[in-house]
C-alpha cells in the first residue's frame, strides 16, 4: 500500500492558486512545506493579535463570544462534512479561520442573558447561530477556492439586517477594568472626554462606559439619517466634540466590533501575513490608499441644520476645511470602520481576489474607492463589507482582462 501523498491534487491545485496569486512565482510546495491547513493556520496566527486586543479591550464576554462561534462552526462544520458532495469540500482548517473571522467581527455585547437588564433576552442565542449560519452559508457558496463569494462576509450581512437593531456597539471597558471587566456594568456617557479613552477620570462603580461609538456618529453625519441634539453641526464640531482622539482609534479604545477596532493590532496582523508570503501587498495598500483619497475627493456635509445641509466637494482644497481637517476627517473614517480589517483579512482571501498582479491592482483600486462611498452614504460599520462583496463578483472578469496574451 502506497503511502498516502502530502496533499492531494485539490489541495495541490488550491495551493498553486495560492501561490501564484500572491506574488506571480511558480508554487514551491515540497520546498516551502505549505498545505491548506498551514495556509489557514497563519492566517490564524496572524488574528491572534487583534483577537488579544479585543479580549483586553471588551472583557471576558469578548473571549467567551469567540469561543462559542468557533465551537459551533466547528461542530455544524463535523455534521455538514457528511451531507451531500459539497460537505467534502468542508475542512476544520478552513471552519476555524472563518469562525474566528466571524467573531472578530461581532460586538462583544452579544453575551447577554435574562438578567442584564438593559439587554435584549436571549440575545445571546446570535452567537451560536452565527457559527451553524457560517458552516450553512460555506456550504452552499462553497469552501475555500470554490467560489467568488466569500461566506464570512455573506454571513456578517444577513445578521447585520436580521439583527439591525442588536448590532451597533456601545460599550468599551475603563483602562482601570481591562481583560477582567464586564461590558454590562456600565454607565452612560453623554460624548467623549477630551482627554480621550487614554487619559480619561475614571467613573466609580463601573467596569464599561456606553457612548455612542464613533461609527454611529460618523454615519449619522454624513448620511443625516439621525436629528442632533443640536440646531446645527458643522464638521469642525464634529471633529472636535463628538469624536474621541485618533490616538483612541488606533488603540482600540471605543465601542466597535471586538476584533476591528485596535488599528494598530489589525495592521500588525496584516503586516505578519505579508511577512510570511501568503498575501499580496497590491491589494491592501491600493484598497486603503484609493479610499484615503476618495475620502478628500468625494462630496461631504460642511454643516448641517434644521433647514438643509450644505455640500462641498474636494473638501481638502475647499477654504472652509483646508488640508490638515480634510485629512483627520479621512482618517477617522478609515480607522472608525472595519476598512483596516477588511483590506487585510478579508480582500486577501484567494477565493476572491484576482489571480492577476494587474487584476489585483484594479481590484484595490475599486473596492477602495467604492468602500468609501458606501461608508459616507450607506453606513461607516458595514460599507466596507458590501464594496467588497460587490467589487469580488467582478474578478475573474479582471482576471480575463489583464490575462497574459500568448504569441502565436
Amino acid at each position: 500500500m502506497s503511502p498516502r501523498p502530502f496533499i492531494t491534487s485539490t489541495e495541490a491545485s488550491h495551493l498553486s492558486t495560492v501561490v501564484i496569486a500572491s506574488f506571480g512565482s511558480k508554487p514551491r510546495l515540497t520546498h516551502s512545506g505549505m498545505n491548506i491547513s498551514r495556509f489557514f493556520a497563519l492566517h490564524v496566527m496572524a488574528a491572534l493579535l487583534p483577537t488579544a486586543a479585543g479580549i483586553t479591550m471588551y472583557g471576558w464576554r469578548a473571549a467567551a463570544n469567540i469561543a462559542i462561534v468557533v465551537f459551533s462552526a466547528l461542530l455544524a462544520t463535523a455534521f455538514w462534512k457528511r451531507i451531500g458532495s459539497r460537505g467534502h469540500t468542508l475542512r476544520r482548517s478552513s471552519a476555524l479561520w472563518y469562525s474566528l473571522l466571524l467573531a472578530l467581527m461581532l460586538p462583544a455585547h452579544l453575551l447577554s442573558d435574562s438578567a442584564t437588564f438593559d439587554a435584549p433576552r436571549h440575545l445571546w442565542a446570535i452567537l451560536p447561530g452565527a457559527g451553524i449560519l457560517l458552516t450553512l452559508v460555506t456550504w452552499l457558496v462553497g469552501s475555500a477556492g470554490a467560489g467568488r463569494l466569500h461566506p464570512v462576509l455573506i454571513t456578517y450581512l444577513l445578521l447585520a439586517v436580521a439583527f439591525s437593531a442588536n448590532m451597533p456597539a456601545r460599550r468599551v471597558l475603563q483602562r482601570q477594568h481591562l481583560f477582567t471587566g464586564d461590558l454590562y456594568r456600565s454607565t452612560p456617557v453623554s460624548s467623549y472626554s477630551h482627554d480621550g479613552w487614554i487619559n480619561a477620570v475614571p467613573l466609580r462603580d463601573a467596569d464599561a462606559l456606553d457612548v455612542e461609538s464613533p461609527a454611529r456618529r460618523l454615519t449619522a453625519y454624513t448620511t443625516i439619517t439621525e436629528p442632533h441634539q443640536q440646531n446645527w453641526l458643522s464638521l469642525d464640531n464634529l471633529l472636535r466634540d463628538e469624536l474621541p482622539p485618533l490616538e483612541d482609534l488606533i488603540l482600540g479604545g471605543q465601542p466597535g466590533p471586538l476584533g476591528t477596532s485596535c488599528a494598530i493590532a489589525v495592521i500588525v496582523g496584516g503586516l505578519f501575513l505579508l511577512y510570511r508570503g501568503v498575501i499580496d501587498f497590491r491589494v491592501p495598500l491600493f484598497m486603503i490608499g484609493t479610499a484615503m483619497l476618495a475620502f478628500l475627493l468625494l462630496p461631504i456635509p460642511l454643516v448641517v441644520t434644521e433647514t438643509g445641509v450644505t455640500w462641498i466637494g474636494v473638501a481638502v482644497t475647499h477654504p472652509a476645511v483646508g488640508p490638515a481637517k480634510a485629512i483627520t476627517f479621512a482618517c477617522y473614517e478609515i480607522l472608525a470602520g472595519p476598512m483596516l480589517f477588511t483590506a487585510f483579512f478579508l480582500a486577501t482571501s484567494p477565493s476572491i481576489r484576482p489571480m492577476t498582479r494587474g487584476a489585483r491592482l484594479i481590484f484595490g483600486v475599486l473596492t477602495g474607492a467604492l468602500a468609501a462611498a458606501l461608508q459616507l452614504y450607506l453606513s461607516v460599520s458595514i460599507g466596507s463589507y458590501v464594496a467588497l462583496l460587490m467589487v469580488a463578483l467582478i474578478a475573474p472578469w479582471l482576471d480575463h482582462l489583464f490575462a497574459p496574451r500568448t504569441a502565436y
